[in-house]
């Protein structure tokens, strides 16, 4: 589309970037602010929601010629702390060699510069569409998104949409599904005794390291073919007993991180678990699990239907190249918008996946470009 320009997403996106909006500690309304500025600036009205103190959402709407469908735009631009081995300052958005250098980058704040230059595009190109476009810039994702995309759910804010496409790095594929969440801790409680007579107690530790070798053994049932890891998994993460040298255990507990595939529940997860407490008790030793974070659910919507053919279809038309069609690994915001806003989601974003979290993260300026067009004109052929 002729409105929109390189030099524009670039001003855009390195803005974005300078604005440290970490999240944890969370106060996010800087970057918030001038995400507001911008969509102002393209002759929008943009709204800031503030549910918890210092996470601020911005929203904004772009309607069409005419009534007709909804479209959910929904990004995050809280980021991760930086961390260490930066060979640049990742909060100066350098740019190098066709690349933007920053935390946030391609987890996510390019999908977010990109979805603000393509609403401004389509303001500019007089809106050729019928329907609305719902625009969500949330400021909480990485801590669990119940003031960021949860808030604008509970507020009804593209209430009955009929599609979402949420800005998650992708590297211009279609995600149409994620893989769900729980964090679940094991406690096991034995009996103590003085190590040097350790046939008088009833070590935790011992029956906590059969449990979790049962554990690894695991088989699940669960399979999706699109999705980027096609099974569930569970890893035991942290690991916490003893109170001294020589004295055997009575209390040892584990977290568990378990990752999800569509059709299972926290109920089928807690019952393989139980089920293999069960399988593991003996005299002296008595064990429990509880789900201490619910996390994201699995989701996955149909990859024939019209709204992802639609954009698969404007993706071959901007890059020349078919997207490859996929279920994330990790969890994500269209999760919620599927099972608790009841609107079908998928992921698409010009960042990479691989570089989120990581020193030196990057995205090349010519997939966020790309985004923003891929994003304008899939609007106009999705809504008509």
């Amino acid at each position: 589309m002729k409105f929109i320009h390189p030099d524009e997403t670039r001003a855009l996106l390195t803005r974005m970037i300078r604005s440290k909006s970490v999240n944890h500690p969370g106060d996010v309304r800087e970057c918030a602010g001038i995400i507001a500025g911008e969509i102002k600036d393209r002759g929008l009205h943009a709204e800031m929601i503030e549910d918890k103190p210092g996470v601020a959402n911005v929203v904004s709407q772009l309607d069409g010629k005419e009534k007709g469908k909804t479209l959910i735009w929904n990004g995050h631009f809280d980021v991760v702390t930086p961390g260490e081995d930066w060979e640049m300052d990742p909060f100066a958005g350098e740019y190098r060699d066709g690349f933007i250098y920053g935390r946030g980058t391609s987890d996510m704040k390019s999908g977010v510069a990109a979805m603000i230059i393509a609403l401004g595009a389509l303001k500019k190109a007089g809106s050729p569409f019928k329907g609305r476009i719902v625009f969500q810039a949330v400021g909480d994702e990485e801590t669990g998104s119940d003031a960021g995309t949860r808030c604008m759910i509970r507020r009804g804010i593209g209430a009955g949409a009929d599609f979402a496409m949420v800005s998650e790095p992708t590297n211009l594929n279609v995600t149409i599904g994620n893989r769900g969440l729980r964090w679940l801790e094991v406690s096991v409680k034995g009996r103590a005794s003085h190590a040097g007579r350790p046939h008088v107690g009833a070590n935790a530790i011992h029956a906590a390291a059969r449990i979790i070798g049962e554990l690894e053994r695991l088989t699940f049932k669960a399979r999706h073919p699109l999705f980027e890891i096609p099974h569930p998994s569970l890893s035991v993460t942290m690991i916490q007993a003893g109170s001294k040298a020589n004295i055997i255990p009575e209390r040892c507990s584990f977290s568990i991180d378990r990752r999800m595939m569509p059709g299972e529940t926290s109920q089928s997860v807690l019952g393989e678990i139980e089920e293999i407490l069960r399988k593991c008790s003996s005299d002296g030793i008595s064990s429990g699990v509880r789900v201490t974070h619910e996390g994201w659910d699995p989701y996955a919507i149909d990859p024939g239907s019209p709204w992802v053919k639609g954009l698969c279809e404007t993706v071959e038309e901007v890059t020349g190249k078919f997207p490859q069609i996929k279920g994330k690994a990790g969890c994500t915001d269209a999760s919620h918008l599927y099972h608790y806003g009841k609107i079908p989601s998928v992921c698409f974003g010009p960042g990479l996946e691989d570089l989120a979290h990581k020193a030196n993260e990057r995205v090349a300026l010519e997939k966020v470009v790309q985004a923003a067009k891929v994003y304008a004109l899939s609007a106009v052929k999705l809504l008509g």
